[in-house]
């Protein structure tokens, strides 16, 4: 620690000195520059000697970007959420919650989480309005925002009621929480500051490091609440560097899973700036000067796409002071390679490995009397550059290789095994001596990417020792793979796998291979290659690719899986023919279900943009008169396109990236065939190089050329290279071939002409005829067929509805009814009531000729079934003692509106017996009529001992009437096409029946 000034320390003792008052330290953005910050909530339990064991971690990276422009004179940050993981380290396996990738499975949208808000939070590009005066945030695109969240949850094939409510989530905790973490980055909390004032309780001190201030705090003893308290900021600068507080749970809350009692529960929230950098465009430049060239041609290649491992290449020729300079799109960071000769050629060529940013300039200098003999790098992380290449010229892995294979060079056997078990063995100790030389963040992807691209070479090779390749890579000794052995076992692919890192994406699908290979103790005999080969290949993925998919999702997590699955369906999509046999349409099937689940799934918006522009590419090459219109170049440098060469004969069109393979056999072809167009298709960065290059070779097949620095065969084509497609004379695609004789012989297949017919238009005259009588014919017998079956239903209907009136009325008319009403009639006599009983039979008598004439119609006027009702329940109130009223709403017109006959008897009668019989007290039914829109709603209530009760107590018969009528009214509703609705509804005391009617003049 340097020597603090007086200034410095009367700038810290202010600090200080306010942060003891209770006052908010206040920090702000600079204009033009973006930070990253990683936030860390993390739970752990420890005991007094310092032993923990960590339950829970959840971590969220955010991008924050102040960008100088200042919309409506307004302090705007640009946030985004780039990372949002939550981890359980102690689950076997271990526990991960990718929010931007999500556990792939198929039923994941039926088993959502409480905190779905966290997923959407990884797909929204935020803007916040930042208050200098309070040093707080408040969202200024929120209407945009939740339109975003809509329309993210619409892609997903959420229903509206879902949206809504995830939506209304989204509002009230994914917007606060995510405000508080960025105001907890501009301004220290208060709550904090209070707790620490107590000097008795905690140890504090303010310190100075280089251009930092920190103020740290730590309770002296081990008590419940805040713990320690360290806050590291550049007070000249007003950023954030470091924030981190660890509390101690209550004890009581948690014994259940404490082993002793010296444990407690402890919460750590910590809070770290990864990276403060000026905003910059999505390039990368590195230029450089070669004292003494042994190649003129440079080449930079870059990762650009979010999955696979298919590179970006640009190139340039050395100038006449032999200086270079290569500017391309670049917008993640990684390492490209940058390297010296024809990448045409098949020999190996210098290369090297150089970390890089977005936005970063980089200068490569050799002044050495022999070419490559004195390198040195300058410029924006030039330490992680030097870093590289001592790496690969101390391991001997500069020169073995070129881009075409560069992914093979740790297994190739020109690099020898000594080299490579050495840098197993010591690549640790070289990348830990450079560790404080080298930026934090670039040297930990830098460390990544070396031990990824180990890990790779050491599974391929066991995969060899274990005789599983051996036709490929024969072993030319016996060695000790020990060393590969635990150098896999002890790292991870998840653990140093990096999004953009192209060593990190080849090492995922050796990582998959090699665990299939140990996996599987059975399999077709054909199926010997397991290696996922890229596009760029035009390999077939020879395996089950389910099994294979299902195998990747046990074993990664993440962007490592997405983007391995993504590269497996893509590229087995591009290689299926044009006769699909049923078998490969399964697998179309397959790979289609597969696809739209990921994109559904992912929420990282710039992998699921580029699948989906892949896989509608795909897509477009599955119509035969599909023809791509991009611009091609040739010899002469003049713009061509595909269908100026289609309509006066067949065309086969090579697509290859290497200029030399094929070419002197497809130009044999070309002058042996002039009746087919020969027509081959390359690509590259320097139109000049291929025009001298086509000027030397003199081919006889016509020649194009696709100038990649925007557009690339990927974006084009199903396949990179090595592959021929046949188009016929009139511009309709023929076939796709993958040798140039295949390609000729579909083309002559395309010119044989269709066999000669007699008479030919007679008979299309007389086939369209007997298709015309037959036809008609056809659907005469559909049309009787369909009658037939209509009437016969109509008949059935009303048979069936005949039967259930009838077993309505044998229903209704319960012998228990009529006994008892003989016995009251008998009763009244014998003690001389002679006049009420003459009026009660003559009102038995009634009821019963109204049941028996009302039974002889389909419908009866409401009043005529609501009399009949009020006759039965006056005869009912003879034996029970209850109260009832019947109210219909004025707006119904009873005389006039229709109903089904004896409708609302059975449900009466089971109010009374089940219900109200039974009840003690105060009895009382209710019937209402009213009118609800187009429709008659009759409710029938009684408060009676209710269903449940009177099931008890064994009153609760099989129900037969209310299952006839349910029937009955279905099968009103199949006749007439409108609707009835019956419910039943347990209250509180009773019972309320609901029958929703079409209201019928």
């Amino acid at each position: 620690m340097k020597s603090i000034s007086t200034l410095t320390l009367l700038l810290l003792l202010v600090c200080f000195s306010s942060f003891a008052q209770d006052e908010t330290i206040l920090l702000r953005p600079e204009a033009g520059k973006e930070y990253f910050y990683r936030f860390t909530d993390s739970e752990y339990i420890a005991d007094e000697n310092g032993e923990k064991r960590t339950e829970l971690i959840k971590q969220k990276t955010l991008r924050i970007q102040f960008p100088n422009v200042k919309p409506e004179n307004k302090e705007l940050l640009r946030v985004k959420v780039i990372e949002n993981k939550a981890e359980k380290p102690l689950d076997d396996p271990r526990g991960i919650n990718d929010y931007m990738f999500p556990y792939f499975e198929s039923t994941y949208f039926g088993i959502r989480n409480d905190n779905f808000y966290e997923e959407l939070l990884c797909g929204i590009d935020f803007q916040f309005e930042f208050d200098g005066k309070t040093g707080t945030v408040n969202l200024y695109n929120r209407p945009d925002v939740l339109l975003k969240v809509r329309e993210i949850l619409r892609g997903k094939e959420f229903d509206e009621e879902d949206i809504a409510h995830y939506t209304n989530e989204f509002n009230e905790k994914g917007i606060p929480e995510l405000t508080k973490r960025l105001n907890s980055i501009f301004s220290i909390p208060k709550d904090f500051q209070r707790e620490i004032n107590d000097n008795e309780k905690f140890a504090t001190s303010i310190n100075s490091k280089n251009e930092y201030s920190e103020i740290s705090a730590k309770r002296l003893e081990r008590e419940v609440g805040l713990n320690s308290l360290d806050i590291v900021y550049n007070a000249d600068e007003n950023f954030l560097k470091s924030f981190n507080t660890i509390k101690i749970d209550s004890v009581g809350r948690n014994t259940w899973f404490l082993r002793n009692p010296d444990q407690r529960l402890y919460r750590e929230v910590d809070i770290r700036l990864l990276r403060r950098k000026n905003i910059s465009e999505n390039r990368f430049t590195i230029s450089g000067h070669i004292k003494n060239p042994k190649y003129k041609k440079v080449t930079l290649a870059v990762l650009q796409d979010p999955f696979g491992y298919e590179l970006k290449e640009k190139s340039v020729f050395l100038d006449e002071n032999n200086s270079f300079s290569i500017e391309t799109e670049f917008n993640h960071r990684g390492i490209v390679l940058l390297q010296f000769g024809n990448t045409n050629q098949s020999r190996e060529l210098p290369i090297f490995w150089i970390y890089a940013e977005p936005g970063g300039q980089i200068q490569l200098n050799d002044n050495g009397e022999q070419f490559l003999e004195n390198v040195e790098f300058t410029g924006d992380f030039s330490k992680a550059a030097q870093m590289l290449f001592e790496y690969q010229e101390q391991f001997d892995f500069n020169e073995k290789y070129n881009l075409e294979s560069m992914f093979w060079f740790s297994v190739s056997s020109k690099i020898g095994e000594k080299n490579f078990r050495a840098a197993i063995l010591n690549h640790q100790s070289f990348l830990d001596s450079y560790k404080k030389e080298v930026d934090e963040a670039a040297f930990k992807f830098v460390s990544h990417e070396v031990k990824m691209n180990l890990l790779a070479g050491a599974m391929f090779y066991l995969r060899r020792d274990e005789g599983l390749l051996p036709s490929l890579f024969p072993i030319s000794e016996k060695r000790d793979v020990q060393v590969y052995d635990d150098f896999v076992e002890k790292h991870s692919v998840n653990q140093f796998y990096n999004s953009f890192g192209m060593f990190s994406r080849f090492a995922v699908f050796q990582y998959v291979t090699f665990k299939m290979s140990n996996t599987i103790e059975v399999q077709k005999i054909d199926n010997i290659v397991l290696d996922p080969f890229s596009i760029r290949y035009g390999f077939l993925y020879h395996y089950d690719f389910p099994l294979v998919l299902e195998l990747a999702k046990v074993v990664l997590s993440g962007h490592a899986y997405y983007s391995c699955t993504a590269e497996i369906l893509l590229s087995i999509k591009a290689n299926m023919g044009d006769e699909r046999s049923k078998n490969e349409k399964i697998k179309q099937k397959q790979i289609d279900e597969y696809c739209d689940l990921l994109m559904r799934l992912c929420n990282d918006k710039e992998l699921t943009t580029a699948i989906a522009t892949l896989y509608e590419k795909n897509k477009a090459w599955e119509d035969v008169a599909y023809v791509p219109s991009n611009k091609f170049l040739n010899p002469a440098g003049e713009d061509v396109y595909f269908n100026d060469f289609l309509g006066e004969k067949p065309t086969v069109f090579y697509i290859t990236q290497r200029w030399g393979n094929e070419r002197y056999y497809f130009d044999e072809l070309a002058e042996e065939n002039p009746d087919i167009n020969f027509v081959m298709v390359m690509e590259g960065s320097i139109f000049k190089e291929w025009q001298d290059y086509m000027s030397r070779a003199e081919p006889i097949a016509q020649q194009l050329f696709l100038e990649n620095s925007e557009t690339d065969f990927r974006d084009i084509f199903e396949k990179q290279s090595g592959y021929f497609i046949i188009y016929d004379k009139d511009g309709v695609r023929f076939a796709f071939a993958d040798n140039p004789l295949d390609a000729k012989n579909y083309a002559k297949q395309s010119l044989q002409p269709k066999k000669k017919e007699l008479n030919k238009s007679q008979l299309q005259i007389i086939i369209v005829v007997l298709l015309s009588i037959l036809t008609i014919l056809i659907i005469g017998l559909l049309l009787w067929k369909w009658r037939v079956r209509q009437q016969f239903r109509k008949e059935e209907q009303k048979r069936r509805l005949r039967e259930l009136e009838l077993t309505a009325i044998r229903s209704q008319m319960n012998p228990h009814f009529l006994f008892n009403s003989l016995n009251s009639v008998q009763n009244l006599v014998q003690q001389n009531k002679g006049r009420e009983a003459h009026l009660y039979l003559s009102d038995f008598a009634g009821m019963i000729r109204k049941v028996l004439n009302n039974s002889e119609k389909e419908e009866v006027s409401l009043a005529e079934e609501l009399e009949m009702v009020r006759q039965y329940l006056n005869l009912e109130k003879l034996r029970f003692d209850f109260d009832f009223e019947i109210f219909v709403d004025d707006q119904i017109d009873a005389h006039n509106t229709q109903i089904p006959s004896m409708l609302l008897q059975p449900f009466v009668e089971n109010a009374i017996l089940h219900g109200l019989q039974n009840r003690n007290g105060e009895k009382h039914l209710k019937i209402e009529v009213k009118k609800k829109d187009a429709f008659v709603v009759i409710t029938i209530t009684d408060n009676g001992i209710g269903r449940k009760a009177a099931k008890e107590m064994q009153q609760q018969k099989n129900g037969k009437g209310t299952k006839l009528m349910k029937e009955r009214l279905n099968i009103l509703q199949q006749k007439q096409g409108e609707k009835y609705k019956l419910t039943t509804t347990d209250l509180e005391e009773g019972t309320l029946v609901e029958i929703v009617l079409p209201e019928e003049k």
